[in-house]
């Protein structure tokens, strides 16, 4: 119960996010020479701990900051504002030490899967060197002084750090093969990493962009915030939301990797109408959100979601839900590929 409960705390319906790309890493790793299932799975576990525990370190910087306070004061004015933020927090059941003792549990976990990972492929440093500059970006998104995430780069953080990072980071552990002598750069892996985490990148950016105003007011300056005008943001998400596609078909056509990939495009569909349900937000004009379309993917638990954050959850589990479809076409390309070749 008490393991559940911070899980529910980290936002562990989040998972996808991170747990496909991961998965996908692994998968793009089998067949290759010196592939290890099991410091593949131990490299998913680790990435896994580091989003939730990343999760409630920006909870603890956002209450220190007292930035739920701006988004009930809107919201009280007539205003669209999420205001389903650290729950716990607010509601007396954790306090702030309870929290800390949280995070340094999830993140020493991390800690504890790439120790061994990195002992066990002989302290390669593309293990170290990814692994170093996705801790330092992820503490620095929410912590003082960078506080990235308040000076319009947090998206972007987060989109290295589960995108490229995350994948690249994966592909070695699970078979250490992301430089060789014999064949170089696996630069597909990296086009596909950086596909992803544009993805990612738009995951958060969905939230930004629904939330500009509500974070302009709160002196958090996202990238929906710098960009200012609706033209500028809507450009950013169709960048965010369609070269990924374009970086799987530039791979195919520059003979990467074999034109099945190109099966992804099964997920444009659910990409174009979020493009337009995020250009009738900018219109301020409504999209009904009583009974979303099913070939839409999973809406977790839409009838006990508060009609008031219908508006941005809608959204933000589309772009969950293309995210995690695009990884799950990519592995089962994959696998279909190495067992019929």
């Amino acid at each position: 119960m008490f393991i559940k409960r911070w899980l529910y705390n980290a936002r562990s319906f989040a998972a996808p996010q991170n747990l496909m790309p991961s998965v996908l890493a692994v998968v793009l790793a089998v067949g290759v020479t010196g592939f290890n299932i099991w410091l593949g799975l131990l490299a998913v576990l680790g990435v896994c701990m580091v989003h939730l525990g990343g999760n409630l370190l920006d909870d603890y910087f956002d209450w220190q900051d007292e930035l739920l306070d701006y988004r009930e004061e809107l919201r009280q004015e007539g205003e669209q504002a999420f205001t389903d933020k650290y729950p716990y927090l607010r509601d007396g059941s954790t306090t702030l030490s309870q929290l800390r003792w949280a995070i340094a549990a999830f993140m020493g976990i991390a800690a504890l899967c790439g120790a061994i990972i990195w002992w066990q492929r002989d302290f390669d440093k593309w293990i170290l060197g990814i692994a170093i500059l996705s801790a330092v970006l992820c503490y620095f998104y929410s912590a003082p002084p960078l506080k990235l995430g308040f000076h319009g780069l947090g998206e972007l953080v987060i989109g290295i750090c589960f995108g490229p990072c995350l994948v690249c980071g994966v592909y070695q552990s699970a078979c250490g093969a992301l430089y060789t002598s014999e064949g170089g750069f696996a630069w597909h892996i990296l086009a596909l990493g950086c596909a992803i985490g544009m993805f990612v990148t738009n995951i958060l950016y969905t939230h930004s962009f629904v939330e500009r105003h509500v974070d302009d007011v709160s002196h958090k300056s996202t990238l929906a915030v710098v960009l200012r005008t609706n033209c500028a943001g809507l450009t950013a998400y169709a960048i965010f939301l369609f070269v990924p596609f374009l970086l799987v078909l530039l791979c195919v056509f520059t003979g990467y990797i074999h034109w099945a990939y190109a099966f992804v495009c099964l997920m444009l569909p659910q990409a174009i109408w979020l493009m337009w349900a995020m250009i009738k937000f900018a219109r301020n004009e409504e999209v009904p959100t009583d009974h979303p379309h099913r070939w839409l993917g999973p809406m977790d638990n839409w009838e006990k979601v508060e009609e008031g954050n219908r508006y941005y959850l809608l959204r933000w589990f589309t772009m969950r839900n293309i995210n995690t479809g695009f990884c799950l076409i990519l592995a089962v390309v994959k696998l279909t590929l190495y067992f019929i070749g």
